[in-house]
């Protein structure tokens, strides 16, 4: 009797077992492929597709579009570069599609100015190069728009330094209609200065000011911010050597500076925190680390 029970035991298990086995084949099956499979660029080149596309080529590049703006809403915050690649890959791929397809996507140039560069924690700027490949064909294609020029003369000033082409392209956004009038003013000053903090924080803000899209203003918020504070720090340091200077040491505090006349007043910490200085002059913040570098001065860039 025992015996029956334990081979009635032991078909059950077994078929248990043969029957998850088939179900975990099913669902298999009939699962959805992952998001980085469907995601990509159709199998036909974008230059044969604008072709055979005929009066659907603007339908086909909305497609693309769309599923990049889906893959940039599964980027997550600050990681190292090396969980960013097979992404921006696929990000690039597809933007770099939709223009192929509709060379005056003027939409998908933009959102690709602002999407596709963006800083890691190890130091790297990724998509930097391959938004300004993105940008020059579409200052080519639609000069009528303002913006494309300025994303691609805020990237070529903050990131690679090339201040004669940033200013050019600056000021061809200034010959586009509706452009603002201090794009003039910047486009002088980034030829004259060549990359001064107030410069960046200028172009950060108006970058900030026109980007649409919740991850990319995130992204220049905290860029702005950034600036923001760098620009105190500097101040406030400044101000402590003026006090050294005529005192003989650093000030003890914010309070000593701003008592002395040599600092107006206390700045607003854009993070929510407040500056301190220490006895060596150093100033920083109690909410955010300073910034590492300015204007992509020591990231290696891609």
């Amino acid at each position: 009797m025992r015996s029956a029970r334990w081979a009635l035991a032991t078909v059950a298990l077994l078929s248990l077992a043969a029957a998850a086995a088939v179900l975990r084949r099913s669902a298999e099956r009939t699962a959805p492929p992952p998001a980085e499979t469907q995601l990509d660029v159709p199998p036909i080149p974008g230059e044969v597709s604008r072709s055979l596309a005929f009066g659907f080529r603007s339908l086909l590049a909305d497609f693309t579009f769309l599923e990049a703006i889906q893959v940039l809403g599964t980027r997550s915050g600050k990681l190292r570069a090396e969980r960013y690649r097979a992404q921006d890959r696929r990000l690039e791929r597809l933007l770099d599609y939709s223009v192929e397809v509709d060379p005056k996507f003027a939409g998908a140039y933009r959102f690709a100015g602002t999407a596709l560069p963006h800083e890691t924690v190890d130091g790297q700027a990724l998509g930097v190069l391959a938004a300004v490949s993105v940008l020059e064909r579409g200052a080519r294609e639609r000069p009528d728009d303002w913006h494309i020029p300025f994303q691609l003369g805020f990237l070529q000033s903050y990131y690679l330094h090339d201040y004669a082409r940033a200013a050019k392209n600056l000021s061809l956004a200034t010959q586009a209609e509706g452009s603002p009038p201090y794009l003039g003013l910047l486009a002088t000053r980034v030829a004259a200065h060549g990359g001064e903090l107030e410069t960046a924080l200028q172009l950060a803000q108006t970058m900030l000011a026109q980007a649409n899209e919740e991850e990319t203003r995130r992204e220049w918020k905290a860029r702005v911010d950034a600036l923001l504070m760098e620009r105190d720090l500097r101040r406030i340091e400044a101000a402590a050597l003026r006090y050294k200077g005529e005192r003989g040491s650093f000030p003890p505090s914010l309070a000593a500076l701003v008592a002395a006349g040599d600092l107006p007043f206390e700045p607003e910490e854009p993070h929510g925190g407040r500056y301190l200085l220490d006895d060596s002059g150093h100033a920083r913040s109690t909410a955010a680390e300073r910034l590492r570098v300015y204007g992509g001065a020591h990231l290696e860039v891609h």
